[in-house]
């Protein structure tokens, strides 16, 4: 998302600057018609990208449910520690302290693998619908007649009528 980002900013930038000299140009007594755009909720909040998070859900459960597992079991354990302490002897505390170590390794593991996969396919759903969003974009400035899109992280302040985030999420959805 971010190359989409910096090239719809780039592109908003130039309309933007475009605009402003036309005005000054030109009559001035029409005021700009200004819209405010959260693009990755526009994006995320679509039908396509739900559908992409529960097939990326259904293809990482295994992995979520044993990081889920290991979590338990480490807990079990840490708690069997602390509540044995005065029992357990040091080799039954060393080979606790193993079975830890062993949990923490296969945890990390499996959280990087399933962080790696989402991360690669956001990398793809924002590369492949990117084209999409733009579509989307273009399709409510003109409908709407704006004047200017600004994202909305760059703005400090704005009302929810200025906010077109939802609109282009239904373009979005229209196109699918």
């Amino acid at each position: 998302m971010n190359k989409m980002m910096k090239i719809s900013a780039l592109i908003l930038g130039i309309l933007f600057s475009g605009m402003l000299s036309a005005q000054e140009a030109g009559s001035n007594s029409v005021p700009l018609r200004v819209a405010i755009l959260d693009m990755a909720a526009a994006l995320y909040n679509s039908e396509l990208a739900t559908a992409v998070q529960e097939q990326l859900s259904a293809d990482t459960a295994a992995d979520s449910a044993r990081i889920r597992e290991l979590a338990a079991e480490g807990v079990a354990l840490q708690e069997r520690l602390t509540v044995d302490a005065e029992v357990l002897s040091d080799a039954e505390r060393r080979d606790i302290q193993a079975q830890l170590e062993e949990i923490g390794v296969q945890y990390q593991y499996l959280e990087r693998r399933v962080d790696q996969q989402v991360q690669e396919r956001r990398g793809v759903f924002e590369q492949t619908y990117s084209s999409n969003l733009i579509q989307a974009i273009t399709a409510v400035v003109e409908e709407e007649n704006f004047d200017i899109v600004l994202r909305a992280e760059v703005a400090l302040f704005y009302k929810d009528a200025m906010d077109i985030t939802a609109r282009v999420t239904e373009k979005l959805n229209e196109q699918q």
